[in-house]
């Protein structure tokens, strides 16, 4: 018989998501199950989402969907998008073919745009490419590339060519400065457990002002009751002042949510932001001294995830393994070429890197 009490203490988590846990967030996510309706719990609700609103640069409450980072950009794409609407997409990486896999799947004609690995999108094919689409998808940060992409030069281009542009950041938020309205950004989604340094388990799904218009104008409604955002409006709207949610939400995973939304404000994003991309600089230059190019062009490196080339990603992985240090290896379409290191929760830690470091130097010497 399993007794999770009894599982041995895993590695120190340095992969490119989840992040381990601080003990604070620990602390709330291990407190007793409290009830998701009712007067205590409508105000933790409503807290994490104006936290969440406050960090985002988003006047209109997110939306808290159970489920992975990917629930939210199916969600996103179902209530943004009608079949046989044009969309243009990224290709980015793995996750930029996810979301044309997602964008597919909603029955959307899709038009790709290649992008070079480790180079930036080129917001002039995106315009280029955009004439009469009806919307622009892109990741901000594509993990298997490490590359972040220049979403606020893609919100004007979408603006020029009146197409409603999504943002996939799940692997930026938290770690990168987003403006969803200073920047006209129309729908972004993103998850908990990276940047947001908080378990997994919760979509987050927000929207600028083009984004509702687009929600609020479509012929008619999405074929899905649980991913439909009117139906969690219309909960919002008549039961907010008891159970604002048509679905029983985790409250554990909130709570811890709250936890770490209320340290980063403390802090402050733009702190936060930059205490990550200087330990992610630090570990670009170590990597390189070493010997381990990065993979993205200069100035376009993300910062909660260092992707580098690697003659055997394989042999380093284990190394650190026997460290108790576990990085990722490469994603397609680098697979088998890099690995990738995470600067997520609690061991973003300069002693960390240093840490990955020293073993890496050990694993290719050998």
């Amino acid at each position: 018989m399993l007794d999770p009490r009894k599982l041995p203490e895993g590695p120190a988590l340095m992969i490119a998501g989840p992040g381990q846990l601080y003990d604070e967030d620990l602390e709330a996510l291990g407190r007793q199950v409290i009830a998701h309706y009712g007067d205590v719990w409508v105000g933790v609700h409503n807290h994490v989402l104006e936290s969440l609103g406050a960090l985002l640069g988003a006047t209109q409450l997110p939306y808290l969907i159970p489920g992975t980072g990917t629930t939210g950009l199916d969600a996103a794409v179902m209530n943004l998008f009608e079949a046989g609407q044009r969309v243009v997409v990224a290709k980015t990486g793995f996750f930029g073919t996810r979301l044309m896999e997602i964008a597919r799947a909603h029955r959307l004609e899709v038009t790709e745009v290649e992008v070079e690995i480790g180079e930036p999108i080129d917001p002039s094919k995106i315009e280029e490419a955009a004439s009469n689409a009806n919307g622009i998808l892109t990741v901000h940060v594509d993990t298997s590339t490490g590359v972040r992409h220049p979403i606020e030069e893609i919100a004007a281009v979408a603006r020029r060519t009146g197409a409603i542009y999504m943002v996939d950041g799940i692997a930026s938020v938290g770690g990168e400065m987003v403006d969803i309205d200073g920047w006209g950004i129309d729908a972004l989604v993103t998850g908990t457990q990276k940047g947001l340094e908080a378990p997994p388990g919760l979509a987050i799904v927000a929207l600028g002002e083009g984004g509702r218009a687009r929600v609020e104008a479509r012929s008619e409604r999405p074929l899905s009751w649980y991913l439909d955002l009117k139906t969690w409006d219309r909960y919002r709207d008549e039961w907010g002042a008891w159970h604002p949610h048509p679905v029983t939400m985790p409250s554990p995973l909130i709570l811890a949510l709250a936890s770490s939304l209320d340290r980063i404000a403390k802090k402050g994003l733009a702190a936060v932001v930059g205490e990550r991309a200087s330990l992610a600089e630090s570990l670009r230059v170590g990597l390189r001294d070493l010997g381990l190019a990065a993979v993205p062009k200069e100035g376009f490196e993300a910062n909660l995830v260092v992707a580098a080339y690697a003659p055997d990603p394989t042999s380093i992985q284990k190394h650190l393994l026997d460290q108790g240090i576990m990085i990722s290896g490469g994603l397609e379409p680098l697979g088998g070429k890099t690995i990738r290191v995470g600067l997520m929760g609690k061991t973003a830690t300069p002693e960390m890197v240093e840490r990955v470091l020293q073993g890496i130097a050990e694993a290719v010497s050998q």
